[in-house]
């Protein structure tokens, strides 16, 4: 929900309101997000010895931060067990991080593991951390700059649309994003630009006779050669030819069978389901391991595979609060357990006529939803006052 929306229900403001179905779909959008963000993450324990996870919710506390130091990545159960009202930065979601609590990088003690005999060294920290985002290197929430930013898969910053080079660029239209210095740096993504999503304001391949074109079997035949020599499998007398001459005899590799590939300018916004059509030969996962994208071909990397698990969770945990609810009804005296259901389906129907009155372009102020909870606690005294059950009374 925007700042100028909340201030609506702010009571020193009266003549502000706000449209209730706009209000309740911000609300329960917000409500969503943050649930699945939080939900996919353990709440008990720290994460340390779970290792470098493959996808995790984070957090950098600048209170426990030494000046002029970069802050480290705090788990969700730490954020919430050892750094209670401190000065944090929400990072949303990374991957391949190992929590930083009652490290070096940081001041206090971790009280849900203090033992953590390694560093993190394979933990990477990038400007996210001292909440500062983008190219243009500001932070969020900016009042300078309320743009939409959007998460670049691969080095996982946040970008403004307008710094990508978009112009009003619809999320629905899309699933993944990865920015144009990541882009430039992939040099197997030409051969998939057929799974970019255009856009008239955004020039995403070059074309006509001044177009590049990429030549991949190049590019997979030194990321091949790369890797034999890292791990000493060929011998130093091996030819650039002979290497190129193995790689052309694998027909199934989409990367050196690619039709006309086409170098890709600016940042890239690809289709649903767009990484499932990624090679997986050998070759080419030497290749992703090379560029530093392994993960790349990894399913459940995607965040819409975290939300999926966080969805799982919350599902379960909702039936494991109705089981439980049944039993604690089942438990007690049945004239006070039908006197509980009937209250709860009394103000469930009570409530669903008030937001009924609320049709079309019709507003609702603080005051209506001060005059609706008052109302109900009218009543209900006007019942308790005339001894009158409440079962048996409206």
């Amino acid at each position: 929900m925007s700042e100028s929306e909340g201030n609506s229900f702010n009571e020193n403001e009266d003549d502000q309101v706000v449209g209730l179905v706009e209000y309740i779909n911000d609300q329960n959008a917000e409500i969503e997000r943050a649930n699945l963000i939080l939900e996919a993450s353990e709440s008990d324990s720290c994460t340390y010895s779970l290792g470098y996870m493959n996808r995790q919710a984070l957090y950098a506390c600048l209170t426990c931060t030494e000046k002029d130091k970069l802050p480290g990545a705090i788990c969700l159960p730490c954020m919430y067990q050892c750094h209670e009202d401190h000065e944090l930065i929400e990072l949303w979601t990374k991957r391949n991080y190992r929590c930083d609590c009652g490290s070096d990088k940081l001041t206090s003690e971790c009280r849900l593991e203090p033992s953590k005999p390694e560093a993190n060294d394979r933990n990477v920290y990038n400007q996210n951390f001292k909440g500062l985002y983008c190219i243009c290197q500001r932070p969020y929430p900016d009042s300078e700059n309320t743009d939409e930013m959007v998460q670049c898969i691969v080095c996982e910053d946040w970008y403004h649309s307008k710094h990508l080079g978009t112009k009003d660029m619809n999320p629905d239209d899309y699933s993944e994003m990865i920015c144009s210095g990541c882009t430039s740096k992939l040099s197997f993504l030409p051969a998939y630009n057929h799974l970019i999503v255009t856009d008239d304001s955004v020039q995403k391949i070059e074309k006509g006779d001044e177009s590049e074109d990429v030549d991949v079997v190049d590019t997979i035949t030194k990321s091949q050669d790369d890797a034999e020599n890292d791990s000493n499998v060929v011998s130093k007398d091996m030819t650039s030819e002979n290497a190129k001459a193995s790689t052309s005899s694998g027909k199934n590799c989409k990367l050196i069978n690619a039709k006309n590939p086409k170098k890709i300018i600016g940042s890239s916004f690809w289709v649903e389901g767009w990484r499932q059509e990624l090679c997986t030969c050998s070759t080419c996962i030497e290749l992703y391991k090379t560029e530093g994208v392994p993960f790349i071909i990894d399913q459940q990397d995607t965040l819409q595979a975290y939300e999926n698990k966080s969805r799982e969770r919350m599902v379960a945990k909702e039936k494991q609060s109705e089981d439980g609810l049944s039993k604690a009804l089942s438990s007690m005296d049945r004239v006070a357990a039908v006197e509980l259901a009937h209250q709860y389906n009394q103000f469930k129907e009570e409530l669903g006529e008030w937001l009924g009155s609320f049709k079309g372009d019709k507003v609702v102020r603080v005051e209506d939803v001060q005059e609706f909870f008052s109302g109900m606690q009218a009543r209900k005294r006007a019942r308790m006052d005339d001894g009158i059950p409440p079962s048996f009374c409206r």
